[in-house]
């Protein structure tokens, strides 16, 4: 009977094991509110857990931005649509030339910034991303194809051409 009770007692141990390590990820990587003038202009040089699409490109196919020929509130709407569809997901800040969010792994529940942000130049809407895991030293390959996933949905919608302002 002696040897029953460590077999009885295994799945409680998982269980609160799970649960510990959830706690511990959220209270090592708070999240920490990006505001528009703060926006990340590059990533680490050897990071594997960020991308960047800005003037300063990091894995993300070296993109330097995303144009749009439409106006930046629409730009922004169309952002923030896709990103309130994908799971697992919430907006934690949200500026009319910036949407900081952030995305939730399925099991282990780490968290991932995606910081989009904005501008006008000249007519066009011009828009950088920012993507990082906030823990860890790889990302397992999930923000860039989360970058990737967002670019190819921003490519086939159809904006009404407007100028920017």
């Amino acid at each position: 009977m002696k040897n029953n009770i460590p077999l009885k007692v295994f799945p409680y141990f998982v269980v609160i094991s799970y649960f510990f390590l959830i706690f511990s990820i959220k209270l090592l990587g708070p999240t920490k509110l990006v505001y528009p003038d703060e926006f990340p202009t590059s990533c680490p040089d050897d990071s594997v857990k960020c991308v960047m699409i800005g003037p300063i490109p990091h894995r993300g196919d070296e993109l330097t931005e995303l144009r749009f020929e439409s106006s930046l509130e629409l730009v922004m709407t169309e952002v923030n649509n896709w990103i309130s569809s994908e799971p697992r997901t919430n907006i934690v800040g949200e500026w009319e030339n910036q949407t900081h969010s952030v995305f939730t792994t399925k099991f282990l529940r780490f968290e991932d910034d995606f910081i989009v942000n904005g501008h006008c130049e000249d007519d066009s809407t011009i828009i950088y991303v920012y993507s990082s895991s906030r823990l860890g030293i790889s990302d397992l390959g999930l923000n860039e194809k989360r970058v990737d996933n967002f670019v190819n949905y921003l490519s086939n919608i159809e904006l009404p051409k407007e100028s920017c302002d």
